[in-house]
C-alpha cells in the first residue's frame, strides 16, 4: 500500500528537477535521465494520491474507535491527555486545521518525541502516537503500514532489559477477565500453566497430552534450543488441577474413541482438536487483548507486557515465596545461573522500593524535606 507520510527527501529532489529542466529542457532532460542505469520494477504499482484529512477529524475518529472505547476510562483518559498535548504542539507549527498527513511526518514527529528528555516519558509518547497512527491509517486507507516509522518511533523504556512481571493484583484482573470470555475454559488454562510452571510460550505450544504427569507434577517440554528432545519440569498442584480439568472437559470423548498413543499425541492447547498446535502469535494476541482490557495495568506498561510476562512473574514470586535461586533456575530450565541471576537483581530492585514505602523512612524523608526547604 502507498505511504502516506510526506517524504522531505523528495520534495528536494523535486526542487532540483524543476530547476534542471528549467535550464536545459524536458528533451535533454528525459534523454539524461534514460541514460543512467536505473532499474524499474513494474509490478510496483505507481502510489495513488491518497485524500486529504483534516487532523481533527482523525482525532475524533481515533476516539471513536473500538480500540479506545474498549478500554478502562483511566486509560481513555491518558489517551486524551496524550492527545491534548500533540495537538497544542501540532497547533504552535501548523495552525488549527493542519492535515494529519502533515502532522505525521517523520522529522516532525521526532522533533515533538525529542523534546522530552527522559526516555521513559519518550517512550510513553512513541506508543501512543504508533497506537493513534495506525488506527487513522486502518480507518482513511485501509492499511497500518508504519514500517517507514519504526525508527521515529521505536518504544524504548529505561532499562528494557530488565523483566517486567505481573503484579498479584493484575494477575487477579487477567485471570477474571479471562474467565469472563468463557472460550472452553482455554485461555484460563493457558494462563494457570504459565503461571504453576514458568514454561516458554513455544514450551507450552508444543505441549501434549503425554507429556504430562500428575503423579509426579512433570511436563516434558521441549526446551530452547533444543527442538529434538524434551526435559521435566515441575507446575504446582493448583496449576496442574486447572490444566487437567480442562484436558478432561476438552478430550474426554477423544480419550473413549481414539487408542491410547494416538490421545497422548494430541497437543493440549489447540484449535483443531488436537492436531495441531496453537501458534505463539495466537496466544500472544488473546493475551495482549485482555492485558489492554485490564485497568489495573498502566498504559505505558501494556506494550511490554505479555505471555513471556508470566515466565517473570513465576520466577519474582517464587524468589518472594522464599526459593534459592540454584533451585529457581532448575525450575525454569536455565542452563546457565547467568540467566536467572537478573531475577535477583529485579527482585532486589523491588525490595528497595518497598523498604522505601516504611513509614519510617517516609517519615525521616519528610523531616529532611522541610529542613531543606526551611533554609
Amino acid at each position: 500500500m502507498p505511504k502516506i507520510i510526506q517524504d522531505t527527501h523528495l520534495q528536494e529532489l523535486n526542487n532540483r528537477m524543476k530547476e534542471l529542466l528549467s535550464s536545459y529542457g524536458a528533451d535533454k532532460l528525459t534523454l539524461s535521465i534514460q541514460s543512467l542505469p536505473l532499474q524499474f520494477h513494474p509490478s510496483q504499482k505507481t502510489p495513488k494520491n491518497e485524500p486529504d484529512v483534516l487532523l481533527t477529524d482523525a482525532v475524533e475518529s481515533f476516539f471513536l474507535s473500538s480500540n479506545i472505547l474498549e478500554l478502562s476510562k483511566t486509560s481513555q483518559t491518558t489517551y486524551r491527555s496524550e492527545m491534548k498535548l500533540f495537538l497544542q504542539y501540532v497547533q504552535q507549527h501548523f495552525g488549527k486545521n493542519a492535515l494529519f498527513q502533515s502532522t505525521t511526518n517523520g522529522e516532525f514527529l521526532s522533533d515533538y518525541i525529542n523534546q522530552y528528555s527522559d526516555q521513559n516519558t519518550k517512550a510513553k509518547k512513541s506508543s501512543f502516537l504508533r497506537t493513534f497512527i495506525k488506527t487513522t491509517y486502518k480507518k482513511f486507507y485501509g492499511h497500518q503500514d508504519l514500517e517507514h516509522l519504526k525508527k521515529v518511533l521505536r518504544v524504548r523504556w529505561l532499562n528494557d532489559d530488565t523483566p517486567k512481571a505481573f503484579t498479584k493484583a493484575q494477575i487477579a484482573e487477567i485471570l477474571m477477565i479471562a474467565q469472563s470470555r468463557n472460550h472452553d475454559t482455554l485461555y484460563t488454562a493457558i494462563i494457570w500453566t504459565f503461571l504453576g510452571s514458568g514454561i516458554r510460550i513455544n514450551e507450552l505450544c508444543h505441549l501434549q497430552i503425554g507429556d504430562i504427569d500428575p503423579h509426579t507434577q512433570t511436563l516434558k517440554v521441549i526446551p530452547k534450543g533444543a527442538e529434538n528432545t524434551k526435559k521435566s519440569r515441575k507446575i504446582n498442584q493448583l496449576a496442574l488441577l486447572m490444566l487437567t480439568d480442562y484436558i478432561e472437559k476438552k478430550y474426554s470423548r477423544a480419550r473413549e474413541t481414539l487408542p491410547e498413543s494416538e490421545y497422548k499425541q494430541l497437543y493440549v492447547f489447540s484449535s483443531t482438536g488436537g492436531k495441531k498446535p496453537l501458534t505463539p502469535r495466537a496466544i500472544q494476541h488473546f493475551m495482549k487483548s485482555i492485558i489492554l482490557e485490564t485497568q489495573s495495568i498502566p498504559v505505558e506498561d501494556k506494550d511490554r507486557l505479555g505471555p513471556h510476562s508470566f515466565r517473570h512473574t513465576f520466577a519474582i514470586q517464587g524468589l518472594e515465596a522464599g526459593i534459592d535461586i540454584y533451585t529457581l533456575a532448575k525450575l525454569l530450565g536455565h542452563e546457565s545461573l547467568d540467566s536467572t541471576m537478573k531475577y535477583l537483581r529485579m527482585f532486589d530492585d523491588q525490595l528497595k522500593h518497598a523498604i522505601n514505602k516504611h513509614p519510617f523512612a517516609r517519615e525521616v524523608m519528610r523531616q529532611i524535606k522541610e529542613r531543606l526547604e526551611s533554609k
